[in-house]
């Protein structure tokens, strides 16, 4: 006879617990509580700060403790290592916008049994999808800058894994706050590229890149890559995960229109977070495309082969499939 200790199903309470370790991270983030705690700080004092309950806020800071985010002494609280490396604002490895986008986008998450009956979350009108980023600036702006902390880190590898020789014109299509096109134009200092997106994100880009001092190599170029638009005359157009968020007729959309935008002999790179042949794996891109249903209104990861015959299809050739991360991975082809 089995109980409900055993360690099967201890695994499954794992599962429905997992909520809480992620909104206490998310409200902290939120409240910059980890701005606060570089110095010691008591509970009280850092109740004041917050202008909180100090009770409540010493059973919070306890959590936070239990979790390895902070460090407990006598009587005060400060930011472990990793914690002060990576959720202080203003610090050069800061990454706390994208905890912050991860908070914005779990109030779709909680409706995901409404989503499951609709098709689309609830509160998204499908054809104004892309419109609601523009009127709310500073959720996209967590959101690009959230791209960026994850970026950072991959782009130079990815950069080093693809062949960039002979390109001297590059189009980072929907390429948020540019880190890619960055870290392609610091690896090949022949290149020139043009960044395009929204508004919102290209004005986040323009910042981005003069951070990097490379403003006389980067531009951008604002706009809606599936009305406006994308430019023309490009060597080598990356793509990265922005298929993921549309349907199949949009993401046939965006590769044709790169595709007239090629020079040619020029190639295209999309990275995503494909799926194998079996459709649940890995387990990060079944899991993203879960994340995908509950916040866009049409979008979900795509298997790297169903993209691959889309371009052949296309007429693309050089066909490879080049793994970038253990949940991401690069479709690449080239325009004869």
């Amino acid at each position: 006879m089995t109980t409900p200790s055993e360690p099967e199903f201890m695994q499954i309470m794992s599962m429905a617990r997992g909520f809480q370790a992620a909104k206490m991270l998310m409200v902290a983030a939120d409240l910059a509580v980890f701005d606060f705690l570089e110095e010691p700080q008591s509970a009280v004092e850092a109740a004041s700060h917050l202008k909180a309950e100090p009770r409540a806020v010493g059973i919070f800071l306890d959590g936070l403790t239990a979790l390895g985010l902070l460090v407990k002494g006598v009587d005060y609280y400060h930011n472990a290592e990793l914690t002060s490396r990576y959720l202080v604002r203003g610090k050069e490895e800061y990454r706390g916008a994208i905890i912050r986008h991860m908070h914005h986008t779990l109030r779709s998450w909680n409706r995901l049994a409404e989503t499951l009956v609709l098709g689309h979350p609830p509160e998204v009108e499908p054809e104004k999808w892309l419109d609601k980023g523009e009127k709310e600036p500073e959720e996209v702006a967590d959101f690009i800058w959230g791209m960026h902390a994850l970026a950072r880190d991959l782009a130079p590898q990815v950069a080093a894994k693809l062949n960039l020789r002979g390109v001297k014109r590059l189009l980072d299509l929907g390429g948020g706050p540019a880190t890619y096109a960055i870290y392609f134009a610091k690896a090949k200092p022949e290149i020139t590229a043009t960044v395009f997106d929204l508004p919102v994100p290209s004005k986040i880009a323009r910042e981005n890149i003069a951070r990097y001092g490379l403003s006389d190599r980067i531009d951008t170029l604002a706009g809606n890559f599936l009305k406006d638009d994308i430019g023309s005359g490009y060597d080598f157009i990356w793509i990265s995960h922005i298929l993921h968020s549309h349907d199949e007729e949009q993401c046939h959309l965006i590769i044709n229109k790169a595709i007239r935008a090629l020079n040619p002999g020029g190639a295209m790179a999309i990275q995503d977070f494909f799926l194998n042949d079996d459709g649940v794996s890995p387990v990060g891109a079944a899991m993203f495309s879960v994340h995908m249903l509950a916040v866009t209104p049409r979008g979900r990861s795509y298997m790297h082969t169903e993209v691959a015959d889309w371009l052949l299809s296309a007429g693309l050739v050089d066909i490879q499939h080049i793994e970038t991360t253990p949940d991401a991975s690069v479709v690449l082809a080239r325009k004869e």
